[in-house]
């Protein structure tokens, strides 16, 4: 008997030390259910009867964005292991099409973003210069500036691409090579590069775009891209959790040394295909273009960004929506008009629930303006992607309206936009039953608030993009379990 006592008081000892100090997220993450499928996922009961959803593809590792290329054709990337992978006729291609060799995963790094322009190619002269703002007259000691290192490509090449990683950068063994091995030190940077495709290879003719900062981190990194029919190119970073900045709206920073913008917490807005890849209109860069101190800050469409991972363009409107992960009060919804300041740190949620908080204690730059997220969650769900449906295939009042995904629970959410198409509209809810509003502010509050938003639950994999179909469907990426779900108009 006294054996059994010492004996399971050890066990008790040992599961203690065990459940305190491992790491159980890889355990976790490699047991949720690989084959999910519809059964698991429930539809909003206003549309089980004319939804349907289905898995289209399973064996991705850790997929956060997709795009699709043609009508049989999805790119989606991989954030640990750096792979862009080719998904043909709903079938999952063995290898990938292109591997990123010196990628950073550590926790929010990797292989984050991935957009195209073949769907909107231009017909202006191909560029015969390159933005360089590495100068030794320009402020930043290191490379915190949007580069292009090599020649602009012709783009007569059926695809361009453009990716969104953190990269490790290497130090040179001496000034004349790089060696990229395991014991050098590196640091690490958030970059979007822009390569050629020819549909069947690898990709081709590397082209450095954007090369932003990834540290402290490695959190908050952002990193999804977005390019319009015009060919402007937008990319979103987040904080990389230091809070010392203006373009965090702290004024002068926390250090006045560091006051300079740090190119954190904002969406750049460049176009790949003009000589200073300088976007026209862009909202900053009448007022800042001349000042040295400041005059990166000519490229940035938005900023005060917390962390963002979903942009989308109104197909109708031309205008910038995005989602922004709250601390730990309100996630949002967003209408990026030029210049807009988002409010963090020191705004999240609407202004008015934030003890009175006004907005002269924001940090205004010339050019700039604040206004209150479209849409807010008290309580975060950590809201990733945000997609315009582009189409009438699932019934005409989803069409041109707004599906956002969550990483904390697996849930898709649907809101319909207003007939200016400036606000969600909380008087023309599809979730309207009865005498029972689906929405009666722009702020769910509660559970029960929530259930009147969710479009469908279940995907357990947890999203991370959805995107409109060429064949006018809706796809929905999902995370832990690599997976990729239709959903589809039910024919009764």
């Amino acid at each position: 008997m006294k054996r059994l006592i010492v004996f399971l008081a050890a066990l008790i000892v040992l599961t203690i030390i065990v459940v305190k100090y491992f790491d159980y997220s890889n355990i976790i993450e490699s047991y949720i259910d690989p084959l999910q499928n519809k059964k698991q996922i429930e539809i909003s009961p206003n549309y089980k009867d004319s939804i349907d959803v289905d898995l289209y593809v399973s064996g991705l590792s850790f997929p956060t964005s997709m795009i699709f290329v043609d009508n049989n054709s999805i790119l989606v990337t991989e954030k640990d292991q750096g792979n862009v992978r080719l998904i043909s006729n709903g079938t999952l291609q063995k290898d990938p099409i292109y591997t990123i060799n010196n990628i950073s995963n550590e926790k929010e790094q990797g292989l984050l973003g991935i957009t195209s322009s073949s769907k909107y190619e231009s017909k202006k002269e191909t560029p015969t210069n390159y933005l360089n703002l590495n100068s030794t007259s320009y402020p930043f000691s290191r490379m915190d500036a949007l580069t292009s290192f090599h020649e602009p490509m012709s783009h007569d090449s059926n695809y361009v691409i453009y990716l969104y990683f953190t990269e490790k950068i290497y130090a040179p063994k001496d000034n004349n090579s790089i060696e990229v091995q395991r014991d050098l030190s590196h640091t690490v940077r958030n970059r979007v590069y822009e390569y050629t495709w020819d549909g069947i290879g690898s990709f081709a003719n590397p082209r450095l775009i954007m090369d932003m900062p990834a540290e402290p981190g490695p959190y908050h990194n952002g990193g999804k891209i977005h390019i319009d029919k015009s060919g402007n190119l937008y990319a979103v970073i987040g904080d990389l959790t230091a809070t010392n900045n203006t373009l965090q709206n702290y004024p002068e920073g926390k250090n006045p040394s560091i006051s300079i913008p740090n190119n954190s917490s904002v969406i750049i807005r460049v176009n790949p295909l003009m000589e200073s890849l300088m976007s026209s209109h862009n909202p900053f860069h009448p007022h800042h273009s001349n000042n040295t101190k400041i005059n990166l800050t000519e490229y940035y469409y938005a900023y005060g960004i917390r962390n963002s991972f979903g942009m989308d363009i109104d197909p109708l409107t031309g205008k910038l929506w995005n989602t922004e992960n709250g601390e730990d009060n309100y996630d949002e919804i967003n209408l990026v008009q030029p210049g807009f300041n988002s409010g963090w740190s020191k705004i999240m949620g609407p202004i008015q629930r934030n003890n009175n908080t006004p907005v002269s204690d924001l940090v205004m730059l010339n050019g700039s303006h604040y206004s209150d997220p479209k849409f807010s969650w008290r309580l975060p769900v950590g809201v990733t992607d945000i997609e315009f449906l582009e189409s009438s295939s699932l019934g005409d009042d989803l069409e041109n309206n707004i599906f956002v995904g969550d990483i904390n629970n697996g849930n898709l959410y649907f809101l319909k936009v207003d007939s200016n198409r400036s606000s969600i509209d909380i008087n023309n809810s599809v979730f309207d039953s009865g005498n029972e509003k689906g929405l009666q502010d722009l702020v769910v509050d509660d559970k029960d608030e929530l259930e009147k938003v969710i479009f469908a639950k279940g995907f357990d994999g947890r999203i991370t993009d959805i995107k409109t179909g060429l064949d006018g469907n809706l796809y929905i990426l999902t995370y832990f379990d690599g997976s990729i779900y239709r959903i589809t108009h039910t024919e009764k």
